[in-house]
């Protein structure tokens, strides 16, 4: 069971300093380090875990989402570092598979709360995690990809599918949220 995953690309990255080293010395906690992001890992009840390498050479892995930045630049728009409300739910799995898709990567998306309501914020998608051989992955009305979405202000947001609007300017008008039905059968030719 693949509870350590590699990244399908690694990617580089900045983690806040008061997660990863002590700040008895003065150093301040909120200085972003830069790292490279190669793994994740998935345990029940626990949000991603990140497997990074810093600029000094240390290994650190199971880091929380909120730990990373996709830039090195604070935002006045960044929410508090208490707030790690960008996840939506933490992992219900010990087995899990990263997907990306060329199509998908890099597409701009809204991002809708918990109730399928415009939030105003947007990002990029970069890949999802899909969990495997569990309940909630083998009931359809459960049954979501979670994906990966870097945020303007810096931050991450771990986002299902069902909670994502994508822009592809060459396809897509997106004018609300659309009203699309939950899958709840399994479908089987035999």
């Amino acid at each position: 069971m693949p509870h350590n995953i590699n990244l399908p690309t690694h990617r580089y990255v900045y983690v806040i300093a008061g997660f990863v080293r002590p700040t008895d010395d003065g150093s301040p906690a909120d200085e972003r380090l830069p790292a490279v992001w190669w793994g994740l890992s998935v345990t029940p009840n626990r949000t991603l875990g990140a497997h990074v390498v810093l600029e000094n050479g240390a290994m650190v892995v199971d880091l929380p989402f909120h730990a990373l930045r996709w830039h090195d630049t604070p935002s006045r728009d960044e929410p508090p570092e208490a707030d790690v409300s960008a996840a939506t739910w933490d992992c219900y799995g010990w087995d899990a598979e990263i997907v990306q898709h060329d199509y998908l990567d890099n597409m701009r998306v809204s991002v809708l709360d918990e109730r399928h309501q415009e939030t105003g914020r947007q990002g990029r998608l970069w890949f999802a995690v899909d969990h495997i051989r569990d309940g909630f992955g083998r009931e359809p009305t459960q049954h979501k990809h979670l994906w990966v979405v870097a945020l303007p202000c810096g931050r991450f947001a771990w986002v299902p599918q069902d909670q994502l609007l994508l822009h592809d300017k060459s396809f897509t008008t997106v004018d609300g949220v659309p009203r699309i039905k939950r899958q709840d059968r399994i479908w089987s030719v035999e």
